[in-house]
């Protein structure tokens, strides 16, 4: 009697595990959790930085470099742009815009700013050290995004 109750305890036990098995292999993997990320918003000259747009975007972008002393030159950009600095003081001379825009702004590491589309401007540096910034545009597919200013414009 003993060996017939142990066979089928170890039957059933065996059909248990043969059927909790495939169950087992394709349980999920337990979900990655954040772990050592520190996140924080961007922050412009004029507090949280936001901009709203509605049309169909490409968002296309470039890291660059201002040595000290140098410009990017007198330029707008047709389309949305925003930059974040990351290296340094970024100078931006803006020539109209929304409030707060307009005339000369400076903007530290960790600060971001818009470019309104269509406002010309210059980018310079005239710190002692290179500026470093990442500028992103949203834009459609094709077509110019930046135009440079003629010698005389």
């Amino acid at each position: 009697m003993k060996r017939s109750v142990f066979a089928t305890v170890l039957a059933a036990g065996l059909a248990f595990i043969a059927l909790a098995m495939p169950a087992l292999a394709q349980a999920p993997a337990p979900v990655p959790q954040p772990k050592g990320v520190k996140s924080s918003n961007l922050i412009t000259s004029l507090g949280g930085f936001r901009e709203v747009v509605s049309i169909p975007v490409v968002l296309t972008g470039q890291t660059l470099e201002i040595e000290p002393g140098g410009q990017t030159g007198r330029q707008r950009h047709t389309v949305p742009t925003f930059i974040y600095v990351l290296e340094g003081t970024l100078v931006t001379n803006s020539e109209g815009g929304r409030v707060g825009v307009g005339g000369v702004q400076y903007h530290a590491a960790g600060q971001s700013y818009s470019d309104p589309a269509g406002i010309w401007h210059n980018h310079s540096n005239p710190g002692p050290t290179p500026v470093k910034y990442l500028l992103l545009f949203l834009s459609t597919p094709g077509g110019e995004i930046t135009q440079k200013a003629a010698a005389d414009d």
